[in-house]
C-alpha cells in the first residue's frame, strides 16, 4: 500500500512548524478561505473536531503547489473540508477564447 503524501517527514515538520507559527503571531480565529471569511475559533490542542485547526495547502499538490512551509497555512478542519471538495475548475466564457488566427 503506498504511503500518504502527507504523512512525509517533510510535510509533518512544516505543518507543525506553521501551526506553532500561527499561535506565536496570535492566530486565534479562522481566516476562512476563497473570500469566505469563517470566524470560528481555532483550537490547536483537540484534533479531528470542527474547529481543530489544521494546515492548508495555498497552491493545492495537485497543481504544482509544493509541502514547504511557505505554502502552507491554519485554518479549521470545516473550511480545509471544505474546500477539499471537489470543485469545479472554473471555466472562462465562450467569448474569452480566440475565434480566428489573428491573434
Amino acid at each position: 500500500m503506498a504511503t500518504s503524501r502527507t504523512g512525509t517527514a517533510k510535510y509533518l515538520r512544516n505543518s507543525a512548524n506553521a501551526k506553532r507559527r500561527a499561535q506565536r503571531d496570535g492566530l486565534t480565529h479562522c481566516p476562512g478561505v476563497n473570500d469566505r471569511p469563517c470566524g470560528v475559533e481555532l483550537d490547536y490542542d483537540t484534533p479531528r473536531q470542527s474547529n481543530s485547526a489544521e494546515t492548508d495547502h495555498i497552491l493545492e499538490y495537485r497543481f504544482g503547489g509544493t509541502d514547504d512551509a511557505d505554502n502552507l497555512r491554519v485554518i479549521c478542519r470545516g473550511c480545509n473540508l471544505g474546500r477539499n471538495a471537489k470543485e469545479p475548475v472554473p471555466v472562462p466564457a465562450a467569448d474569452q477564447f480566440p475565434t480566428s488566427r489573428a491573434w
